[in-house]
């Protein structure tokens, strides 16, 4: 991918041509499309949902990419995060820390989208980045500043 399809990440000595697919996902809402958007310029992701909700769903489809455990400089992880409904999981915070660790760039949804009154996973994680010291350095473009 060139640095134009990235242009909130800061030019990287090496690029990964691994990116997420969401495609075999058994779980499609509305906001498919949205993701697998945000999927195709991550290389792993990180993902802890109730059985039927779309994060459960992406973690699967994305297989050993997804909750690795293993996070270097140069990857780009997608988050997602469960919203507000009933049985509802908290985001992985020991997963997006064990990341953060490594000064690794992520992607979530942008602010417009994390400020719907469903998505507070999302807001949950923004804040814990933040908290970590990374900005959101363009919509849904989060790094280590």
């Amino acid at each position: 991918m060139s640095g134009a399809e990235r242009p909130h990440f800061r030019e990287r000595k090496q690029r990964r041509e691994t990116v997420l697919d969401l495609s075999s996902s058994t779980r499609k809402s509305r906001f498919f499309a949205k993701d697998q958007a945000k999927a195709r310029n991550a290389t792993k992701f990180i993902g802890r949902g109730s059985p039927s909700s779309s994060t459960n769903a992406y973690a699967k489809a994305c297989g050993p990419l997804a909750n690795s455990g293993q996070y270097d400089p140069d990857d780009i992880v997608f988050i997602s995060a469960e919203g507000a409904r009933s049985g509802r999981l908290n985001p992985d915070f020991s997963e997006i820390a064990t990341a953060c660790h490594s000064q690794c760039s992520f992607i979530t949804d942008d602010r417009h989208n994390r400020q719907r009154k469903y998505n507070i996973g999302e807001r949950q994680v923004a804040a814990f980045l933040v908290s970590r010291g990374y900005r959101e350095t363009g919509p849904g473009y989060w790094q280590m500043l």
